[in-house]
Parts: C-alpha cells; sequence; structure tokens
C-alpha cells in the first residue's frame, strides 16, 4: 500500500511539473508579444498582409472564422499601404483548397489579383510563417487571424527574424471557442519548441 502511495505521490509531482512548465510557456509566448497586437490605424511602414488559413466546408462555403479574416485583411488593405497579400493555408491536396477560396474572396472584394500570393502549402501556422521568411523572403509583416491565434502566430515570426505585428479579426463567439482556446496553450508549447530549434518546413518551394 504503501508501494502505491509512494507511485501515486510520484506521479502527481510529474503532471504537476508538467501543468506549471506548459502554462509557464504559455504565459510566456502571450507576454512576449502582447504589444504586437495592434489596430489598423496603429500600424505603419509596413506593406505586407499575410492572412491565415481556417476552414472551408465541403461546399466551398467559408467558416465564420476565415470569412472574418479575410474582411479584416480587406479594410486593412484599403486603409494601409499594402502592396501584397499572402494568402496562406492547407491546399496540399486536391479535396481540400483553403487558399483558393481565400483567393477568390479577396478578388472579388476588391484586391488586385496581381496583389496576391497564394501560400497552398501553409498547412500548419508554423508551416505558413516559416515559408513566409525562408521561400518567400518576407521579413516585416502584418499577421491577420483571431486574437487567440495572434499571440503563437506573431512569436513564431519574432523567433525567425520577422519583425511582425498581429491585427484581430475576432468577431463574435465561435462556436466551440472554449475547447480551442485550451488547444492553443499546447500549441503555443509545441510552437515554442519548433521555433526554438528552427524547424523547417515540410514544404520549401513556393506553392502558387
Amino acid at each position: 500500500m504503501k508501494t502505491y502511495k509512494k507511485i501515486l505521490l510520484i506521479l502527481g509531482v510529474i503532471l504537476l511539473t508538467i501543468f506549471v512548465y506548459a502554462m509557464g510557456i504559455n504565459y510566456y509566448v502571450k507576454y512576449t508579444v502582447m504589444d504586437k497586437i495592434k489596430t489598423i490605424d496603429e500600424v505603419k511602414d509596413i506593406d505586407t498582409i499575410i492572412v491565415l488559413g481556417a476552414k472551408v466546408y465541403d461546399d466551398g462555403r467559408l467558416s465564420l472564422m476565415l470569412k472574418d479574416r479575410l474582411d479584416k485583411t480587406i479594410e486593412a488593405y484599403n486603409e494601409l499601404d499594402i502592396k501584397t497579400v499572402v494568402v496562406s493555408g492547407d491546399s496540399e491536396h486536391k479535396d481540400y483548397d483553403e487558399t483558393t477560396k481565400m483567393k477568390e474572396y479577396l478578388i472579388n472584394n476588391g484586391i488586385p489579383e496581381e496583389d496576391i500570393v497564394v501560400d497552398v502549402y501553409g498547412l500548419s501556422t508554423y508551416d505558413s510563417i516559416y515559408r513566409l521568411k525562408n521561400v518567400y523572403n518576407i521579413d516585416k509583416v502584418v499577421i491577420i487571424t483571431q486574437n487567440y491565434h495572434l499571440y503563437r502566430s506573431i512569436y513564431i515570426a519574432n523567433s525567425l527574424g520577422i519583425d511582425a505585428y498581429g491585427i484581430s479579426a475576432s468577431g463574435e463567439n465561435y462556436f466551440g471557442q472554449g475547447a480551442r482556446e485550451l488547444r492553443e496553450i499546447l500549441a503555443r508549447n509545441k510552437d515554442f519548441l519548433t521555433s526554438l530549434f528552427n524547424v523547417k518546413s515540410k514544404y520549401l518551394e513556393k506553392g502558387n
């Protein structure tokens, strides 16, 4: 019985240590980039936007999160001196294509096609940012995504040597946001490590 209690105590200490570590990294990632989240009016001297992909439904409809990101991109494009909009998302497979729908939406809302760069290999947040620096040679950018996602995105960018700021596309409370926030804590921990070791993206060629 004493051995059983000792095992439980050791397991408890291990789990507590993991929890404290994970929450510490989560706080560190958020704290170090808080001042990099801006309103459109606060952004100066940056001419490139990257808008990160999100779910596209089987019938081609944009998810609300993705639509909000693109609408904020259009607003920023019209108010700032933007020369390039990078749409980065998962279009690796023929039966799922985020970036084509993103590009179509932007063109249909007044952004010239020649100002849009399509990155079809933005399979993850880290891939999108890594490729921005190492494939498209962009080192100064405004990232547009939801607020909870901006912390990690900006942190990755800054860690990889990109001068990055973020504009929040957050709208209403999205369905399942509570679970999404919890997953993001784990994602911040994962990308803290991938950024630390400068892990290469799976694809290193231009995908547009």
